[in-house]
Protein backbone atom coordinates (compact mmCIF):
# COMPACT_ATOMS: atom_id res chain seq x y z
CA UNK A 1 0.00 0.00 0.00
CA UNK A 2 1.25 3.44 -0.71
CA UNK A 3 0.95 6.65 0.06
CA UNK A 4 -0.06 9.51 -2.65
CA UNK A 5 -0.35 11.86 0.61
CA UNK A 6 -1.01 12.88 3.69
CA UNK A 7 -1.02 15.72 6.19
CA UNK A 8 -1.01 15.78 10.26
CA UNK A 9 -3.03 17.99 12.76
CA UNK A 10 -2.96 18.38 16.38
CA UNK A 11 -4.88 19.55 19.00
CA UNK A 12 -3.90 18.88 22.66
CA UNK A 13 -3.63 15.59 23.58
CA UNK A 14 -4.83 13.89 20.08
CA UNK A 15 -2.86 14.09 17.28
CA UNK A 16 -4.63 12.99 13.77
CA UNK A 17 -2.71 12.16 10.17
CA UNK A 18 -4.79 11.88 7.13
CA UNK A 19 -3.75 10.19 4.42
CA UNK A 20 -4.78 8.83 0.17
CA UNK A 21 -3.80 5.46 -1.11
CA UNK A 22 -3.54 4.45 -4.33
CA UNK A 23 -6.62 2.10 -4.34
CA UNK A 24 -9.37 4.05 -3.70
CA UNK A 25 -12.68 4.71 -4.79
CA UNK A 26 -12.40 1.45 -6.72
CA UNK A 27 -15.75 0.06 -5.51
CA UNK A 28 -19.37 2.22 -5.07
CA UNK A 29 -20.98 1.43 -1.51
CA UNK A 30 -22.60 3.65 0.83
CA UNK A 31 -22.43 4.73 4.62
CA UNK A 32 -24.68 3.44 7.16
CA UNK A 33 -25.76 7.06 8.36
CA UNK A 34 -26.41 7.94 4.49
CA UNK A 35 -28.47 4.75 4.35
CA UNK A 36 -30.63 5.56 7.38
CA UNK A 37 -31.37 9.20 6.34
CA UNK A 38 -32.39 8.14 3.19
CA UNK A 39 -34.00 4.95 4.03
CA UNK A 40 -32.28 2.38 2.59
CA UNK A 41 -32.28 0.54 5.24
CA UNK A 42 -34.04 -0.88 8.65
CA UNK A 43 -32.33 -2.49 11.59
CA UNK A 44 -34.29 -3.82 13.97
CA UNK A 45 -35.05 -6.29 16.79
CA UNK A 46 -34.84 -9.85 15.15
CA UNK A 47 -38.57 -10.12 17.21
CA UNK A 48 -40.48 -9.08 19.80
CA UNK A 49 -38.36 -11.47 22.47
CA UNK A 50 -35.31 -9.75 21.01
CA UNK A 51 -31.89 -11.19 20.68
CA UNK A 52 -28.87 -9.58 22.42
CA UNK A 53 -25.93 -10.35 20.30
CA UNK A 54 -27.87 -10.22 17.45
CA UNK A 55 -29.91 -7.37 15.17
CA UNK A 56 -32.08 -8.09 11.92
CA UNK A 57 -31.26 -5.64 9.00
CA UNK A 58 -32.74 -5.46 5.45
CA UNK A 59 -31.10 -3.30 2.47
CA UNK A 60 -34.37 -2.32 0.23
CA UNK A 61 -32.21 -0.31 -2.16
CA UNK A 62 -29.81 -0.78 -4.95
CA UNK A 63 -26.97 0.25 -3.09
CA UNK A 64 -24.22 -1.66 -1.60
CA UNK A 65 -24.38 -0.45 2.23
CA UNK A 66 -21.12 -0.51 4.49
CA UNK A 67 -21.90 -0.53 8.55
CA UNK A 68 -17.95 -0.23 10.47
CA UNK A 69 -16.74 -2.15 13.38
CA UNK A 70 -17.92 -0.02 16.15
CA UNK A 71 -20.97 2.13 15.08
CA UNK A 72 -23.44 2.99 17.93
CA UNK A 73 -26.69 1.61 16.82
CA UNK A 74 -29.55 3.36 19.09
CA UNK A 75 -32.93 2.34 20.32
CA UNK A 76 -35.49 -0.22 20.23
CA UNK A 77 -34.87 -2.31 23.22
CA UNK A 78 -31.28 -1.44 24.06
CA UNK A 79 -28.34 0.08 22.36
CA UNK A 80 -25.88 -1.51 20.78
CA UNK A 81 -22.38 -1.65 19.03
CA UNK A 82 -21.97 -3.00 15.73
CA UNK A 83 -18.82 -6.25 16.42
CA UNK A 84 -17.34 -6.23 12.38
CA UNK A 85 -17.55 -4.22 9.75
CA UNK A 86 -20.20 -5.32 7.32
CA UNK A 87 -20.73 -4.77 3.86
CA UNK A 88 -24.69 -5.55 2.65
CA UNK A 89 -25.60 -5.99 -0.68
CA UNK A 90 -28.17 -4.73 -2.57
CA UNK A 91 -31.78 -5.98 -2.36
CA UNK A 92 -30.85 -8.08 0.72
CA UNK A 93 -31.49 -9.12 4.27
CA UNK A 94 -29.88 -10.74 7.32
CA UNK A 95 -28.16 -10.62 10.82
CA UNK A 96 -25.81 -8.75 12.26
CA UNK A 97 -23.47 -9.52 15.22
CA UNK A 98 -23.49 -6.42 17.91
CA UNK A 99 -23.03 -6.38 21.83
CA UNK A 100 -25.06 -4.29 23.92
CA UNK A 101 -23.79 -0.72 25.43
CA UNK A 102 -26.85 0.00 27.95
CA UNK A 103 -27.27 -2.83 30.37
CA UNK A 104 -30.14 -1.24 32.32
CA UNK A 105 -33.05 -1.43 29.72
CA UNK A 106 -34.48 -3.76 28.06
CA UNK A 107 -37.48 -2.00 26.39
CA UNK A 108 -39.19 -0.61 23.86
CA UNK A 109 -38.38 2.97 23.07
CA UNK A 110 -38.83 3.06 19.15
CA UNK A 111 -39.40 0.10 16.76
CA UNK A 112 -36.06 0.30 14.86
CA UNK A 113 -32.59 1.84 15.01
CA UNK A 114 -30.82 4.54 14.26
CA UNK A 115 -27.23 5.66 13.56
CA UNK A 116 -25.02 8.30 15.97
CA UNK A 117 -22.67 10.76 15.69
CA UNK A 118 -19.87 8.89 17.01
CA UNK A 119 -18.13 5.68 17.41
CA UNK A 120 -17.22 3.32 20.26
CA UNK A 121 -14.10 4.36 21.76
CA UNK A 122 -11.04 2.85 20.66
CA UNK A 123 -10.41 0.83 24.06
CA UNK A 124 -13.30 -0.57 23.40
CA UNK A 125 -13.16 -1.29 19.83
CA UNK A 126 -9.50 -2.95 20.32
CA UNK A 127 -10.75 -5.49 23.15
CA UNK A 128 -13.93 -6.30 21.25
CA UNK A 129 -12.59 -6.78 18.10
CA UNK A 130 -9.74 -9.15 19.85
CA UNK A 131 -12.37 -11.49 21.26
CA UNK A 132 -14.32 -11.69 17.95
CA UNK A 133 -10.56 -12.71 16.53
CA UNK A 134 -10.86 -15.42 18.95
CA UNK A 135 -14.51 -16.42 18.74
CA UNK A 136 -14.49 -16.75 14.95
CA UNK A 137 -10.67 -18.82 15.24
CA UNK A 138 -12.31 -20.69 17.79
CA UNK A 139 -16.45 -21.13 16.87
CA UNK A 140 -17.20 -19.35 13.67
CA UNK A 141 -18.65 -16.61 15.36
CA UNK A 142 -18.54 -13.23 15.62
CA UNK A 143 -18.88 -12.66 19.31
CA UNK A 144 -17.61 -9.83 21.60
CA UNK A 145 -17.14 -10.90 25.98
CA UNK A 146 -20.67 -8.86 26.60
CA UNK A 147 -19.06 -8.09 30.43
CA UNK A 148 -15.84 -6.84 29.04
CA UNK A 149 -18.24 -4.56 26.85
CA UNK A 150 -20.34 -3.97 29.57
CA UNK A 151 -17.15 -3.22 31.84
CA UNK A 152 -15.71 -0.22 29.27
CA UNK A 153 -18.87 1.09 29.46
CA UNK A 154 -18.56 1.46 33.30
CA UNK A 155 -14.67 2.70 32.95
CA UNK A 156 -15.71 5.50 30.76
CA UNK A 157 -19.12 6.50 33.43
CA UNK A 158 -15.96 6.67 36.21
CA UNK A 159 -13.03 7.99 34.58
CA UNK A 160 -15.55 10.94 33.26
CA UNK A 161 -17.59 11.11 36.60
CA UNK A 162 -20.93 10.55 34.57
CA UNK A 163 -24.01 8.41 36.09
CA UNK A 164 -26.42 6.71 33.43
CA UNK A 165 -29.40 5.26 35.19
CA UNK A 166 -29.23 2.45 32.12
CA UNK A 167 -25.31 1.68 32.44
CA UNK A 168 -25.79 3.84 28.62
CA UNK A 169 -22.83 4.26 26.26
CA UNK A 170 -24.88 6.93 24.78
CA UNK A 171 -25.68 9.10 27.99
CA UNK A 172 -22.25 9.06 28.93
CA UNK A 173 -20.96 10.75 25.30
CA UNK A 174 -23.85 12.66 25.21
CA UNK A 175 -23.70 14.41 28.35
CA UNK A 176 -20.28 15.36 27.34
CA UNK A 177 -21.19 16.18 24.14
CA UNK A 178 -19.54 19.61 23.67
CA UNK A 179 -16.64 18.59 25.34
CA UNK A 180 -16.71 15.68 21.98
CA UNK A 181 -17.51 17.81 19.45
CA UNK A 182 -15.05 20.99 20.35
CA UNK A 183 -12.40 18.60 20.16
CA UNK A 184 -13.75 16.91 16.93
CA UNK A 185 -14.15 20.79 15.31
CA UNK A 186 -10.69 21.52 15.76
CA UNK A 187 -9.72 18.80 13.34
CA UNK A 188 -10.62 19.83 9.29
CA UNK A 189 -11.53 16.52 7.28
CA UNK A 190 -9.77 16.15 4.24
CA UNK A 191 -11.96 15.17 1.41
CA UNK A 192 -9.17 13.71 -0.97
CA UNK A 193 -7.95 11.38 1.92
CA UNK A 194 -9.54 7.68 2.79
CA UNK A 195 -7.65 6.78 5.67
CA UNK A 196 -6.90 8.32 9.33
CA UNK A 197 -4.09 7.15 12.01
CA UNK A 198 -4.84 8.92 15.26
CA UNK A 199 -2.36 9.98 18.23
CA UNK A 200 -2.60 9.94 21.75
CA UNK A 201 0.30 11.56 22.43
CA UNK A 202 2.68 9.98 20.75
CA UNK A 203 1.31 7.06 20.70
CA UNK A 204 -0.02 5.65 17.82
CA UNK A 205 -3.87 4.61 19.13
CA UNK A 206 -5.22 3.53 15.76
CA UNK A 207 -5.25 3.53 11.72
CA UNK A 208 -8.36 3.44 9.76
CA UNK A 209 -8.54 3.28 5.59
CA UNK A 210 -11.48 3.14 3.58
CA UNK A 211 -12.08 2.20 0.02
CA UNK A 212 -13.76 5.31 -0.45
CA UNK A 213 -12.92 9.11 0.11
CA UNK A 214 -16.51 9.76 0.83
CA UNK A 215 -17.18 7.48 3.24
CA UNK A 216 -13.65 8.02 5.08
CA UNK A 217 -15.23 11.85 5.13
CA UNK A 218 -18.51 10.60 6.77
CA UNK A 219 -16.71 8.51 9.42
CA UNK A 220 -13.75 11.11 10.18
CA UNK A 221 -15.19 13.23 13.13
CA UNK A 222 -16.86 10.23 14.46
CA UNK A 223 -13.45 8.22 14.51
CA UNK A 224 -12.06 11.13 16.75
CA UNK A 225 -14.53 11.40 18.93
CA UNK A 226 -14.16 7.58 20.04
CA UNK A 227 -10.64 8.39 19.84
CA UNK A 228 -11.56 11.69 22.31
CA UNK A 229 -12.82 9.50 25.15
CA UNK A 230 -9.34 8.34 25.97
CA UNK A 231 -7.70 11.35 26.02
CA UNK A 232 -10.52 13.95 27.18
CA UNK A 233 -9.01 14.01 30.83
CA UNK A 234 -4.96 13.93 30.41
CA UNK A 235 -3.24 16.47 31.33
CA UNK A 236 -1.62 18.64 28.92
CA UNK A 237 1.79 18.12 27.53
CA UNK A 238 4.60 18.77 25.26
CA UNK A 239 4.59 14.72 23.66
CA UNK A 240 3.26 15.38 20.08
CA UNK A 241 4.83 13.72 17.24
CA UNK A 242 5.99 15.55 14.06
CA UNK A 243 4.73 15.11 11.00
CA UNK A 244 7.22 12.58 10.03
CA UNK A 245 7.19 10.62 13.34
CA UNK A 246 3.48 9.99 12.51
CA UNK A 247 4.08 8.66 9.30
CA UNK A 248 7.01 6.61 9.66
CA UNK A 249 4.37 5.03 12.76
CA UNK A 250 1.61 4.47 10.47
CA UNK A 251 3.52 3.25 8.05
CA UNK A 252 5.59 0.89 10.29
CA UNK A 253 2.02 -0.33 11.96
CA UNK A 254 1.01 -1.22 7.96
CA UNK A 255 4.60 -3.13 7.50
CA UNK A 256 4.37 -4.95 10.80
CA UNK A 257 0.53 -5.78 10.09
CA UNK A 258 1.68 -7.73 6.03
CA UNK A 259 4.28 -9.72 8.51
CA UNK A 260 1.43 -11.20 11.32
CA UNK A 261 -0.25 -14.43 10.58
CA UNK A 262 -4.07 -14.12 9.68
CA UNK A 263 -6.84 -16.31 9.28
CA UNK A 264 -9.62 -15.30 6.29
CA UNK A 265 -13.22 -15.73 7.75
CA UNK A 266 -16.45 -15.13 5.40
CA UNK A 267 -17.87 -11.78 6.33
CA UNK A 268 -21.12 -10.83 8.08
CA UNK A 269 -22.43 -9.39 4.76
CA UNK A 270 -20.44 -10.21 1.29
CA UNK A 271 -16.47 -10.51 1.03
CA UNK A 272 -14.30 -11.89 3.36
CA UNK A 273 -12.38 -10.86 6.54
CA UNK A 274 -8.89 -11.30 6.87
CA UNK A 275 -8.32 -11.17 11.11
CA UNK A 276 -4.33 -10.96 12.21
CA UNK A 277 -3.32 -13.38 14.78
CA UNK A 278 -1.29 -10.52 16.93
CA UNK A 279 -0.62 -9.72 20.25
CA UNK A 280 0.49 -6.25 19.33
CA UNK A 281 -2.38 -5.38 16.90
CA UNK A 282 -6.00 -5.89 17.26
CA UNK A 283 -6.84 -5.75 13.29
CA UNK A 284 -9.00 -6.89 10.36
CA UNK A 285 -9.33 -6.31 6.48
CA UNK A 286 -12.78 -6.22 4.80
CA UNK A 287 -12.24 -7.17 1.30
CA UNK A 288 -14.82 -7.90 -1.60
CA UNK A 289 -14.22 -8.65 -5.14
CA UNK A 290 -10.32 -7.67 -4.65
CA UNK A 291 -11.74 -4.31 -3.69
CA UNK A 292 -10.35 -3.46 0.11
CA UNK A 293 -13.61 -2.21 2.07
CA UNK A 294 -12.15 -1.25 5.22
CA UNK A 295 -8.78 -1.52 7.19
CA UNK A 296 -8.90 -1.41 10.97
CA UNK A 297 -5.88 -1.86 13.35
CA UNK A 298 -5.62 -0.46 16.64
CA UNK A 299 -2.35 -0.96 18.66
CA UNK A 300 -2.15 -2.60 21.61
CA UNK A 301 1.21 -2.46 22.52
CA UNK A 302 2.55 -0.31 24.63
CA UNK A 303 5.59 1.78 22.93
CA UNK A 304 5.17 5.83 22.04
Amino acid sequence: MEFTKYDLQTNNELSVLQFATNNADTFNYVSLAEAIEKNFIVIKEINESADVNNLYVINTSDQYVFMMDGDILQGAKQNRVLNTSVLLQPKSKGMIPVSCVERGRWSFVSDKFTHSDYTAPSRMRAKKSRHVRDSLKNFDEHRSNQREVWSDVDHYSNILNIHSATDNLSDIYHKKQKSFNDQAMKFKVDPNANGVAIFIRKKLLSIDIFNRKNIHSSYFNKLVKGAAFEAINLKSTNEKPTKEEAYFKTISLLDNLDKQEYIIHRGVGVGNEKRYQSDEVSGFELSYKQNLIHLSAINLSNEN
